[in-house]
Parts: C-alpha cells; structure tokens; sequence
C-alpha cells in the first residue's frame, strides 16, 4: 500500500507556535536529564515538517504519526522514541541515533541518514486504524503498512540487531552499512547497494535481493534461504561455505572465482616481482595475484611493493615486517593476518576485511613526495574492516578513513596525525590523534 493511501497522512496535524516548541523541548531535557519539573514531549500528530531540530536529545520523545517531512535531525538524539508510522520522507537523519526506536510503518522513502545509529531498532509493519476522531492507533486487525525506506542514503549506518521484516528498501544505497543479526526476513533491497556491507549472521529468509551490489559485503553466517540472488555482484564478498546454497533464483551472480596457487607458482611470480621492482618495471614483471588464495602462506619480509591483489584471501597470511607500500589488496580477505611491522605507506585496503589482524608497529602512513609533484600518497582505508584488529603502536598518519570501521580495534599507541577519525566508526579514544 503506498504511503499516501495508509491512513495516516491528511491536514489534521498540529503546529505549535515557536514559544511553545521550545517549552515542550526544555521540559523534555529536564525529563531525559532526571530534573524535576521535567516532562517528555508529546509530538502526536503534530506537523514538524521543515523544522531544525538538529543536535537535540528527543530520547524516549512520542513522535507517533508524527509529519518530520524534509525535517533536519542530524545527530539528532532520538534513542526509544516512538516514530510508529512517523512520515520522515526526505529529511536528513546524519549521524542521529535512534537505536531502540519505534519506526514501524515509518516513512523514511528518500530521507538522508549517512552514519546514523538504528542498533536495535523496530521497523517491521505497521498496522493502523482510523478511530472516530479521526486519530490514529495501533491495531492488530487494520490496514498493515510496511516501513517504507526507498532510495535512502544510509551509507555507513548502523543497522545492528534491528528488525526490518518487511521493509522495503528499494535501491537503498547502505554502502559500508553495518546489518550485524539484523531481521531482514521477507525484506526487499531489490538495486539497494550493499557494497563493503557487514551482514555476519543477518536473516534475510525470502529477502528479494535482485540486481542488488554486495561486492566486498561480509556474509559471514547470514542466512538466504528461500531469497531471490538473481543478478547480484558478490565479488569480493566475504562468505565461508555455500551461503547460497538455501536460496532462490540464483542466476547471474558477479562471482570471480578465488584461485588456488601453488607455492612454486607463488615463489616464481615473487622472484619476477623483485626483479621488476629493483629495475624500475624495466625487468621482471609485476605480481598480479588478484582473486588468488593466499591463505596460510608465510611471506614475511617479502618485496610486495605495488603488487595488484585485490580480491584476494589472505586469511592467518604471515606478512610481518613485509614491503607492501602502494600494494593494492582491496576487497581482500585478511583476516587474523599478521602484517606486524608492515611497511603499508600508501597502500590501498579500500573494503579490505582485517578482522582479529594484527599490524602492530605497522606503518600506514602516506608515501612521501611522489611523483614530479613531490606529494604524499596516503594511505586508503576508506571502508576497511578493522573488528578487534591490533594497531598498537602502528602509524596510521593522513589516512583515508571514511567509513572504517575499527570496532573493538586496539590502537593504543597508534598515531592518527591529519586523520579524520571522525569518518571512522569505533575508533577508540585511546589513539594519538595528534
């Protein structure tokens, strides 16, 4: 059912006048902050649209049907309230919090909410009832509406634990979004853009999936039994074992295939490498060893300068104290890899999955004055996966970190001199920002 014809859209909004807006929200920081005389806030029904309500705390605030479209909430507090059946359409949500809310049957078609926090949220179906006032209630009987989030711009937002039964999320761009034991049974993310997406355990039973981008997405443990995969880019994806095997339709898959090497292959290509490297690429030849299976392989010390191995799986790979500056391992696997030491001065980790790694001492850092310009070359990584990582000690200096994510990460030590350490997520206080 189209969002217009559920029931709960009309001209029988409430508008308060700006004085008391701003009583009802004093009243309800007192309420939040334990202060007596405080109370929270009722938006029922009320016509917020077009309003700032940027930065301000409505944890636990009733905004039940409440009209916030084209609203700006960024980094808007709104942790447990109540947004059942709210209309959010095309308002900005940057950076807001509404871990524990109630969005059922919400409205979200186009809004904005880059980095936002839905950790636990509600956003299943809905369902109205018109009473003779002309108001609405929650039924269990009438009118179902599922929350509709069309084309929202949720990259990097935070999806963990939320439940999203029934949700339409139609061409969604969730690129780097976190789906960590989501609900996503029956969901539709038909064209959504999930790439460098982190679903470990996420239940998209009879999800429709079709033409959607998971390329560099970690699958690990998700279930897709009975979903609709036709067409989907999955290249780089992190998955162990057949995800798939329980799913619908899953013609067309974008899938390179990862290629086993044999040491005396790899030894060989190493050898060429060195020669090219030392010559300036007028001898030898460049190792190229994309999609290839490195795992387990000890390649301490080695010479991997600006070797292409993107897609690859380096998974407990032992690359300690090895020459890896301007080496390109996007959407590789390197997982508990031990890259201690590393020389990674402009190394390219764009989505690269690094979970339990350790880079201790490693140097992350810009390659200095390169090329006839003499310019740094930082290094990226935008998007990387860096869950209970050990960076103690290493040197993360003029990084490209959007969209990072260094959840439970050890960076004690490390030095983030000219990183925006706010475009990552997680980042512990511990590290040296400089």
């Amino acid at each position: 059912m189209p969002f217009e014809d559920a029931g709960y859209s009309g001209p029988d909004y409430k508008r308060l006048t700006p004085q008391q807006f701003r009583q009802v929200l004093q009243l309800h920081e007192l309420y939040v902050r334990g202060r007596s005389g405080g109370r929270p806030a009722s938006f029922a029904r009320h016509d917020l649209s077009g309003l700032d309500l940027s930065g301000h705390d409505l944890s636990r605030a009733d905004l039940t049907g409440a009209n916030l479209r084209g609203s700006k909430l960024s980094d808007t507090r709104l942790s447990g309230a109540n947004l059942f059946g709210a209309d959010l359409r095309l308002s900005n949500l940057d950076g807001a919090d509404l871990s524990k809310s109630d969005l059922r049957g919400a409205c979200l078609r186009g809004a904005q909410m880059e980095r936002a926090c839905f950790r636990g949220a509600d956003l299943r179906q809905g369902t109205f009832a018109r009473m003779d006032s002309g108001e609405l209630a929650a039924s269990a009987a009438l009118r179902p509406q599922s929350a509709d989030a069309t084309k929202v711009r949720a990259r990097g937002a935070d999806f963990s634990e939320a439940k999203l039964t029934d949700a339409v999320l139609t061409g969604a761009d969730l690129r780097d979004a976190v789906l960590n034991h989501a609900d996503l049974r029956n969901v539709d993310m038909r064209r959504a853009d999930l790439t460098g997406a982190v679903l470990e355990r996420a239940d998209m039973t009879n999800a429709r999936l079709n033409d959607a981008v998971l390329r560099g997405a970690c699958l690990s443990k998700a279930i897709f039994k009975g979903a609709e995969v036709q067409g989907v880019d999955i290249s780089g994806a992190i998955m162990d074992g057949e995800v798939f095997a329980g799913a619908l339709k899953v013609e067309g898959l974008t899938k390179p295939a990862i290629s086993s090497i044999s040491r005396d292959t790899l030894v060989e290509a190493l050898r060429h490498h060195a020669i090219w490297v030392e010559s300036s690429g007028r001898n030898g030849q460049r190792a190229v060893l994309n999609h290839a299976d490195l795992s387990g392989y000890d390649l301490s010390h080695v010479n991997l300068a600006m070797a292409t191995i993107v897609g690859a799986r380096l998974r407990r790979v032992n690359l300690t104290g090895a020459m890896l500056s301007m080496v390109d391992l996007s959407f590789s696997d390197l997982r508990e890899a031990n890259l201690s030491n590393a020389d990674l001065r402009g190394a390219c980790l764009s989505h690269a999955h690094l979970g339990a790694a350790v880079l201790i001492g490693a140097n992350l850092g810009p390659l200095e004055r390169v090329g006839s310009g003499s310019q740094d070359l930082p290094s990226n990584l935008e998007g990387a996966k860096f869950f209970a990582a050990d960076l103690r000690s290493a040197s993360l200096k003029k990084a490209r970190v959007q969209d990072a994510d260094f959840g439970g990460a050890l960076l004690n030590d490390a030095t983030m001199v000219e990183v925006d350490i706010d475009k990552a997520r997680a980042a512990r206080p511990t590290a040296q920002k400089g």
